[in-house]
């Protein structure tokens, strides 16, 4: 690999429609080109790979123009019905991924036995096959031991054929302990709408025949997945139709949606649920829901009448959530009256202590204005149909490992609804209990800098005994490896992968390599499928019949949707047909039926022989509990993801760090945003350096005086504050996370974000 000049660099920046931003980049180092093969003088090579994006969950199909061996371009997929043939930005950013000059370039050993943020790791190269041998070793002595529960599997952001692998190995070795990153963002929105129709999910909504969305701390254009599909769709919503549909925005920050919506309702933060009861309130009492749906489909309606009339008239709600009565009345109207409509929840709704209570409240409000698998509403997504794999080979050492309690305490009486509660296996590791965790194998994580109170991590990954990264990059996460193993970008791999909910019907993208590798690096289903063959016995027999390779495996999930060489050429296979009005199947709830009262919750709890009062079955609002109190830190702290933070969580890219805060039109960093008027009290002027102190520590940096801030609240975009990952993300901008505290939606196991207060002070 050799770097190239400005020159240069410019004009591979041409190629990509950014040339414009690159000559602006002449204070950061220059970009690396791959050491290629090149052809004769004046011959030029041009051809375009159907591949897909893994810059978000989202995962849209793309199609890669690659010239002369290199990738130059990326675009649009258009036989993608979910995105409808656009990206978004982060889709572009895919080509610095690629040509990231800080890639991991091969396996390398640690050497330093010291661990600890900021220290050097002190790596050498090591071979794949020492590599590999070394992980064996260990594997196999940890399951003679009768052990297998004390393996850590660490999961991020990766292709859904990585996780099908991921998952098939914890199985198959047993251990119960694969601690996803979903409990960082969406598992209170999951278990909310478990709790009403038994579908642990997020909704998907049909936008492009709703007449009015009403959006909870949802930042529809800037993070919410399916991004892509909902910028496509926000067009279409807004644009392209007659009757244009009105958006109503409920969010303690003037987000970039709220800057394009109707109207903007800057609540009172963490006061969502009341709202949302009492727009019930104004519906049920004047009779405004849809008395056929709510007759037919739903039950536990009395239950919920009758707490909605006792504790949530609108007037007793305003000094709550700072929202008018008047406004309450008008928007609850408005809502039943503007058929079909949808009641959107989003991550700042829930990522609170009740989050997922909050996200009930809000949910039910679909069911009473009949919302539900209809044209225009809540609808439920099909996911494809892969070819099953053969049946799970399981030896008794598996069955009993997996009997195990698992770290994150899922599924207990503490978090009687959560698939996993990331936050909580740090506390778990580093108190030794129930058990010592002995190994651990990250998958492109970065909790370290995702999680809330990033010290726990930072502790906890000291306490490991030996710990194994694979990832394209080095992250904060990568610095306390034992091993570290490079896997190869997504233009580089093959895969599948479909969209989280959002479209509702079903499409699958393939991945292939776009080009060939660039440096020694092995995917994360052949290093699984090669530890698999070393373990020997009911690991290798798990793994057998599937595939040698992952592009094998990839053919042998996929080939019974299309031939394989469509896959190659088209990249997306869809099945658009979607059927409404599913009533006899969708719910999964004890009465088969919409539940205003959660059956599920109440048969969870009785399993875990539990008992609870007659709310914990009920959506309702519950005063959130903050770190901090109110005298000492009077502004409360919330965050948001910019549309140009990269789910990788390494951020080393500089066409997404030159735009990274579209609202403010700056970037390389973040600011602490803060209302004019609480600014003013305060005598702090725009872009003065300050500090934002914490219960639990304080960071510096520049304010930003924003008048779409609620005047109690400080904002600070997430993404930014790296101590490793690359020249372009270490040392820029903070990261909140160093100073929230440690909480829990109590029913999903999500972390919460924004319960902790605040003072702002000059620096």
């Amino acid at each position: 690999m050799f770097s190239i000049n400005r020159r240069t660099f410019i004009k591979l920046s041409a190629l990509t429609g950014a040339a414009a931003l690159a000559t602006r980049f002449t204070r950061r180092p220059a970009l690396a080109e791959p050491l290629i093969e090149r052809p004769p003088e004046g011959v030029i090579t041009d051809k375009y790979v159907a591949t897909s994006c893994l810059n978000c969950a989202t995962r849209c199909a793309t199609r890669v123009r690659v010239t002369n061996g290199m990738a130059v371009k990326i675009a649009g997929n258009p036989l993608s019905q979910v995105s409808e043939g656009e990206n978004c930005p982060r889709a572009h950013i895919g080509l610095q991924v690629l040509y990231d000059p800080d890639r991991l370039e091969g396996p390398m050993k640690r050497t330093n036995t010291a661990k600890g943020k900021g220290i050097d790791p002190k790596w050498t190269p090591i071979s794949w096959g020492q590599a590999l041998t070394e992980i064996t070793d260990r594997l196999q002595a940890l399951r003679a031991g009768g052990n297998p529960h004390k393996l850590v599997l660490f999961q991020g952001l990766n292709t859904i054929s990585d996780e099908d692998v991921i998952r098939r190995f914890a199985a198959a070795y047993g251990t119960p302990n694969l601690i996803s990153a979903e409990g960082l963002e969406n598992e209170a929105d999951m278990a909310s709408e478990w709790l009403a129709d038994g579908n642990f999910t997020q909704s998907a909504y049909d936008l492009a025949n709703t007449n009015y969305i009403l959006a909870f701390g949802a930042n529809i254009v800037e993070s919410q997945k399916p991004l892509a599909r909902n910028l496509r769709m926000w067009g279409k919503m807004r644009r392209e139709r007659p009757n244009r549909v009105k958006v109503v925005v409920v969010d303690p920050r003037y987000s970039i949606t709220a800057a394009k919506a109707d109207q903007w309702l800057p609540i009172n933060p963490g006061t969502d649920a009341a709202l949302a009861m009492a727009i019930a309130y104004v519906i049920i009492t004047e009779k405004l829901y849809d008395a056929d749906f709510v007759e037919k489909y739903t039950t536990g309606l009395d239950a919920y009448r009758q707490v909605v009339i006792e504790s949530y008239r609108p007037e007793k709600v305003a000094p709550i959530t700072g929202i008018s009565a008047e406004t309450i009345y008008k928007i609850a109207r408005e809502f039943a009256a503007t058929k079909p409509a949808i009641a959107w929840r989003g991550r700042g709704a829930t990522g609170w202590p009740n989050g997922a209570y909050t996200g009930y409240a809000i949910f039910c409000l679909n069911a009473l204005v009949g919302s539900i698998d209809v044209p225009g509403g809540v609808t439920y997504q099909i996911n494809p149909e892969y070819k099953a794999m053969p049946a799970l080979a399981e030896d008794d050492t598996a069955k009993k490992g997996k009997s195990q309690q698992r770290l994150d305490l899922g599924h207990t009486a503490d978090f009687p609804a959560a698939e996993t509660v990331t936050n909580q296996a740090a506390d778990s590791i580093i108190a030794g209990r129930p058990y010592p965790a002995e190994i651990a194998i990250g998958f492109n994580s970065n909790f370290n800098m995702t999680a809330p109170a990033t010290a726990r991590w930072e502790e906890a990954m000291k306490k490991l005994p030996f710990y194994v990264h694979i990832a394209p990059s080095v992250s904060e996460m990568a610095e306390y490896a034992d091993i570290v193993m490079p896997s190869p970008t997504f233009l580089e791999e093959w895969g599948y992968d479909h969209s989280p909910p959002g479209s509702g019907f079903a499409e699958v993208k393939l991945k292939q390599p776009a080009v060939a590798k660039l440096h020694d690096t092995m995917g994360i289903i052949d290093i699984i499928f090669e530890l698999a063959g070393r373990l020997g016995g009911s690991i290798t027999q798990s793994f057998a019949g599937m595939g040698r390779t992952a592009e094998e495996f990839v053919r042998f999930r996929t080939e019974n949707l299309m031939n394989w060489q469509k896959w190659l050429d088209d990249g997306v296979w869809v099945n658009k047909s979607y059927k409404y009005y599913k009533y006899d199947s969708i719910f999964k709830t004890p009465s088969r039926k919409f539940e205003f009262r959660s059956g599920n919750l109440e048969a969870r709890l009785k399993e875990l022989g539990k008992s609870a009062d007659e709310q914990a079955y009920l959506p309702h609002y519950e005063k959130a509990d903050f770190f901090g109190d109110e005298k000492q830190y009077p502004l409360v702290l919330t965050t948001y993801h910019p549309v140009l933070k990269i789910e990788s969580d390494v951020q080393n890219y500089p066409w997404a760090q030159e735009i990274y805060l579209a609202m403010h039109a700056r970037g390389w960093g973040n600011f602490v945003e803060i209302n004019k008027e609480t600014a003013h009290e305060l005598h702090i002027k725009d872009l003065d350096e300050v500090w934002v102190e914490s219960p639990f520590g304080k960071l510096r940096a520049k304010a930003r005086i924003f008048a779409g801030v609620h005047p109690h609240v400080v904002s600070i975009a997430m993404g930014q504050g790296h101590t490793a990952a690359g020249r372009w993300a270490k040392g820029i901008g903070i990261n909140p996370n160093e100073i929230t505290g440690v909480a829990y939606d109590r029913t999903s196991g999500q972390s919460a974000f924004y319960n902790t207060r605040v003072r702002v002070y000059r620096a």
